[in-house]
């Protein structure tokens, strides 16, 4: 037998995807225990109710535990799954109101800007618990993580961790891959795809039917067409291959944040991010279109979606909301399934550039093609990254080395160091307004940050 801790299993909407993946594989539910955990004892038992639920529709018995106790979840552990959230919908909105206040327009705010760095400085307060009580209680185990600021978690808890091996996991390559095929009217199993890079800009490098043939030809053709759908969801996506030659991962609301061109001047914020996309709450409701690239978007939709969940969850726990229990497309249970199988399989996971790409830096992340098995995660080597790639990549690791570097050393300074260097706030901002909105952050977020940035 073995042992799979999922901490932050409250978070059913997202959770699902592993109880029902892990139920899906008779091997895995046959010898593997998942022991859920939470810090909320009532949306612990709602994922509990949920697991009960999914094993009647699925006739799948299967070791479940649940406990609001961290060491007793991670005990013994072969392998961890984090998927917490930290703070409050107030905590996001300052993260995105303060930042506009000095003309900085974040659109998700949880991976890079002033949103990011401080998201990361949140959350790797709870994962450094995690990872300090990993260590002694589930020395070796696998750690796959979800959680966002994800290449900045990944960079300080593998810093933090001797015993335990982290690695990051995203589903931005299997939902690009999915979308390429679609834009040139393939299925994803009709293209065949190469993605290397960093978590939320990895670039595909191949892109190519079953026989080999190049796709991107087909793809520029989309892109030169003023009326193709996918030209207009996805005008930076599109821009951005225009000008450096390979498409990126994540959508163009995610990639606008990330570089300095779409979002320091208005008109450029009405040519490239104004994006009407349909916004459905988790009850299936229709809350009609919202702008995708407007500031604060994030919020606002995670506003409607979770003042529809609790509806929604209670259809669910009640048996008059189907659950759906066709596999996720999530990686984590195949990964887990790959090791104690021995059966080859191939993942991009979010890994520490040990020379895997020789022209980033050492100490930054890497999301990369890996090969699993029972020997592990194994990443594959990039050799010819395009330096048009890394260029960009290394714009975001600067903000990403010097968070995780303030967040495990607690000093105030890095977290001004890293805000400094992000590419969307140099854009628009001098160093004195930078400096000045990084201390407003910190004293707005005071509560929920490591005490250690205020001695």
């Amino acid at each position: 037998m073995f042992k799979i801790a999922v901490i932050g299993a409250g978070s059913v909407g997202f959770s699902l995807n592993f109880f029902k993946d892990f139920l899906l594989d008779g091997d895995l539910r046959s010898r593997g225990e998942i022991a859920l955990m939470d810090i909320s004892a009532e949306r612990l038992s709602h994922a509990v109710t949920l697991v009960k639920i999914l094993m009647g529709k699925l006739k799948a018995e299967a070791k479940i535990t649940a406990t609001t106790d961290l060491e007793e979840a991670l005990a013994g552990a072969k392998y961890i799954i984090t998927v917490i959230r930290t703070g409050t919908l107030a905590s996001e909105r300052l993260e995105y109101e303060i930042p506009r206040q000095y003309g900085v327009e974040q659109v998700v705010g949880d991976s890079l800007g002033p949103g990011g760095v401080f998201r990361g400085l949140r959350v790797l307060k709870a994962l450094f618990e995690v990872a300090d009580t990993a260590e002694r209680v589930s020395p070796g185990a696998v750690w796959l993580n979800y959680v966002n600021p994800m290449s900045m978690n990944t960079i300080a808890l593998n810093r933090r961790c001797r015993k335990v091996k982290v690695y990051g996991l995203c589903h931005g390559v299997q939902a690009t891959h999915r979308a390429l095929a679609s834009f040139v009217g393939r299925t994803p199993e009709e293209i065949v795809t190469r993605c290397v890079g960093i978590n939320h800009q990895a670039f595909f490098l191949k892109f190519t039917d079953l026989e080999g043939n190049d796709l991107y030809p087909e793809l520029r053709k989309v892109m030169e067409d003023p009326a193709s759908l996918p030209c207009h969801k996805e005008k930076v996506r599109f821009e951005l291959f225009r000008r450096f030659g390979y498409f990126p991962t994540e959508s163009s609301g995610h990639a606008s944040e990330y570089v300095p061109y779409f979002r320091k001047r208005p008109e450029l914020i009405e040519r490239y991010c104004r994006s009407e996309v349909p916004v459905t709450g988790d009850d299936g409701i229709d809350y009609g279109p919202m702008t995708a690239g407007e500031s604060g978007a994030a919020a606002r939709i995670n506003v409607l979606r979770q003042s529809s969940w609790p509806a929604y969850l209670q259809a669910l726990l009640d048996g008059k909301k189907e659950l759906d229990t066709t596999p996720s497309r999530e990686y984590a249970m195949r990964i887990i399934s790959a090791i104690e199988n021995n059966r080859d399989y191939t993942a991009n996971v979010n890994v520490m550039n040990e020379g895997l790409i020789p022209t980033l830096p050492p100490g930054a992340t890497v999301e990369v093609p890996c090969l699993v098995n029972g020997s592990g995660i194994q990443p594959s080597r990039c050799l010819d990254y395009p330096e048009q790639c890394a260029a960009l990549n290394r714009n975001m690791i600067n903000v990403q080395l010097l968070g995780a570097e303030a967040a495990l050393t607690g000093d105030r300074r890095k977290v001004h160091y890293a805000v400094a260097v992000d590419p969307l706030t140099a854009a628009v901002c001098s160093l004195e307004e930078i400096h000045e909105m990084t201390e407003k952050l910190l004293a707005a977020l005071k509560t929920e940050l490591d005490e250690r940035f205020f001695k």
